[in-house]
This record gives C-alpha cells, sequence and structure tokens, in this order.
C-alpha cells in the first residue's frame, strides 16, 4: 500500500503533528508499511476491502468498531485514545454519514479531529465508484460553512 495525497481539512495535520505525533506517524507508517499487501480479489465486496486495511491498524494496538462517544449507535471503523479513523474506500455516497459522526463528537468536544482513508484512484480498486480524495474533497467544500471539524484525509493506492 502507498500514501498517493492528503487533503489537510481545517488544519488537521498541524494538530496531529502537534499534539499526536506518535499518532501520525503510526499512521503513516502502517499504510507505507510494504508488508500491508491489499488483496483485490475480492474487490466486489466493498467491505472487505477495508477490513483489510482496518486489521493492518488493529496489529498495532488501534480498536475498531469502537462506538462513536455521542451517538453509540454509529462506529468508529478505529479509535485510538480520543483520534477516529474511518476507513472509506467503499462506495462515495458513504462519507456522509462519516461527516456526521465527527461533527456529533467534535461539537462535544469528545474527538480534537477526524481522520478518513479514501482511495486516491478508485479503479485501482476495482470500481470507478469508490470514494476518492477528489470525490471527497469536494463534498466537503460543498458544506464548509457547516462542516468544521479539522479532517485529514489520506489518500491510499495498492
Amino acid at each position: 500500500m502507498k500514501v498517493v495525497g492528503e487533503f489537510n481539512y481545517r488544519n488537521a495535520k498541524e494538530i496531529l503533528e502537534k499534539a499526536y505525533p506518535e499518532i501520525l506517524e503510526e499512521i503513516y507508517s502502517i499504510l507505507e508499511d510494504s508488508e500491508n499487501v491489499m488483496d483485490l480479489s475480492e474487490s466486489s465486496l466493498q467491505r472487505k476491502l477495508s477490513k483489510q486495511v482496518q486489521e493492518w491498524f488493529v496489529k498495532k494496538g488501534w480498536r475498531k468498531e469502537k462506538p462513536a462517544f455521542s451517538i453509540h449507535e454509529l462506529k468508529y471503523d478505529l479509535v485510538k485514545g480520543n483520534i477516529p479513523i474511518e476507513i472509506e474506500i467503499g462506495h462515495e455516497r458513504l462519507v456522509y454519514a462519516d461527516f456526521f459522526e465527527f461533527m456529533a463528537d467534535y461539537s462535544k468536544m469528545h474527538i480534537p479531529l477526524g481522520i478518513m482513508i479514501v482511495t486516491g484512484a478508485p479503479e485501482k480498486f476495482g470500481h470507478n465508484w469508490h470514494n476518492s480524495l477528489a470525490s471527497t474533497k469536494k463534498k466537503i467544500e460543498a458544506i464548509k460553512e457547516a462542516f468544521l471539524v479539522p479532517v485529514l484525509i489520506i489518500a491510499i493506492d495498492p
């Protein structure tokens, strides 16, 4: 896996660098580890793609499927301390629930920011409808007046 881009919305990366440098370093280390290779033979099952990435983080001590702090019916894909990660390499419409989840917890000061892992080039994952850095950035910019949560969006490709 390799990191191919990022969108640093509302200075999320600077917040991580200052307050949580070890978490930022760990995230990039996991995503760029040459041993973390995605099995794309199951690309028709988008959930399995995300699960593969999720398991890389779990091996490093991240909690998976942790309920959101404010809305327990919603679950973050990964959490370490109060830093949530959502893995959205499936259908691009799925990011809206992540935005809502981040907003609910950020507004109640449960989280300092959110992190999203998306595709750089969706076609490399087997479909053109997979969420991407460009589509996520476009959605955030469309709601920037209301979406005040700092978010670091990291794009990966196999």
